[in-house]
């Protein structure tokens, strides 16, 4: 058996992912932002909701607590090195969109652009917000969902090269490039 070893309690969030990566967008005053973020989850199907963790400080927490709403944009790797400046830079100190190339796009229910060069898009309005350690945690209500066609359908259809960021750690990242199928009867496989 492997040695088992005691980990900083710090370290909970590296040792739950790889998570999804996403690009946070809003808007304040006509100024859009962009922020990368993987700690985020769904809380709920009827209604939809989800929770994303942001750290207070950031111009995205700044500007989903005035504007009440935020999109979310899943990347793929392609977009890695944009992906990753965005959660390397303050949108206080450079416009986030002219630096990396990403481009907005119009959003169905919120006015925050959503990332063209995205997957899949989320639009969520704000219902609450809670202060829990370190973060904040924003609860969004789904009030839209959409998705590249070929790359999803009532799941990922997980294509090499059309692999989806996850963060490791740091700069770290890797593509969710391969599915796998279980089969708990082998008898299933003969029909």
């Amino acid at each position: 058996m492997a040695n088992r070893r005691e980990l900083d309690r710090r370290l909970l969030g590296r040792v739950l992912e790889p998570s999804p990566v996403v690009l946070v967008t809003s808007i304040y005053r006509g100024q859009p932002n962009m922020m990368t973020a993987a700690w985020l989850t769904t809380l709920g199907n009827d209604p939809a909701r989800l929770g994303l963790a942001i750290m207070p400080g950031r111009l995205t927490h700044e500007f989903i607590s005035r504007s009440e709403a935020f999109g979310l944009s899943v990347m793929s790797l392609d977009q890695l090195d944009a992906v990753h400046r965005c959660g390397t830079v303050s949108g206080r100190d450079e416009d986030k969109f002219a630096t990396t190339g990403l481009l907005g796009m119009d959003a169905t229910e919120i006015e925050a652009p959503l990332i063209e060069q995205g997957v899949a898009w989320v639009e969520c309005g704000l219902v609450s917000r809670f202060s829990v350690s370190d973060h904040d945690l924003f609860v969004g209500e789904v009030l839209a969902v959409s998705a590249i066609d070929e790359l999803f359908s009532d799941r990922w259809r997980i294509q090499e090269g059309s692999e989806l960021i996850h963060h490791i750690a740091g700069a770290e990242y890797t593509g969710l490039g391969k599915p796998y199928t279980v089969r708990l009867n082998p008898e299933d496989d003969e029909e």
